[in-house]
This record gives C-alpha cells, sequence and structure tokens, in this order.
C-alpha cells in the first residue's frame, strides 16, 4: 500500500510538518518565544519552521522533546529484529576483514 504522503512534494510536506508543529505548540499551551527558550533555539527559527521553511533534523527533534512527542519517531528508529540465516552469518563473517592493512616499503628511485 502507497502512503499518500508520497503524492507530496518535499516543500508541501516541509508546509505540513510546519503546521503540525504549531498545532502542537499551541496545544501545550507555549508560546514560540517559550518554545524557544525550551528548544534553544531563537524565536525566529521557530516562526519559520511553522510557516513551513526549510529545518533540520536537530530543529525537529528539539521541538519533538520540547512538546512531548519523542516517542512519536519510536516506530522508525526501532531496530529491525530477525535472526540471522545462517548463510547471512557466514556471507558477513566473511566479508570481515581478517587483517589490517600492510604498509608499503619506501623504496628510493634510482636516478
Amino acid at each position: 500500500m502507497v502512503s499518500k504522503l508520497n503524492s507530496y512534494s518535499d516543500k508541501e510536506l516541509i508546509r505540513r510538518w510546519g503546521e503540525k508543529l504549531k498545532r502542537l505548540r499551541v496545544d501545550a499551551d507555549f508560546s514560540q518565544t517559550e518554545l524557544a527558550v525550551k528548544t534553544g533555539m531563537s524565536r525566529s527559527s521557530i516562526a519559520e519552521i511553522e510557516k513551513g521553511r526549510n529545518f533540520s533534523i536537530g530543529s525537529l527533534i528539539s521541538i519533538s522533546r520540547a512538546l512531548n512527542q519523542l516517542d512519536k519517531f519510536e516506530n522508525f528508529l526501532k531496530e529491525e529484529e530477525y535472526e540471522l540465516t545462517p548463510m547471512e552469518i557466514y556471507e558477513r563473517e566473511k566479508k570481515k576483514r581478517k587483517r589490517g592493512k600492510k604498509e608499503r616499503k619506501k623504496t628510493k628511485r634510482k636516478k
């Protein structure tokens, strides 16, 4: 099943993130200034994000933490839990380096 989100442009998704973060901030009863203080960001940065301007993953994490929303990323960050087959274990071991790099001796060139 293909998510509806795949049909949105990057710019549209960023705009939607900004709107959602603003709703969460208002629901938490924080002003932009209060959220800025909690995140260590400037108030203007918060305003820009809410308007749909580009922002970093670091900003998203800081804002999500301040709004107690980090748990929303749990599924995304969850480690894949499955057992390796014997063949997968063998292939991984085979690819590991067995030795360090050998240093080449420098030889002087004859002129």
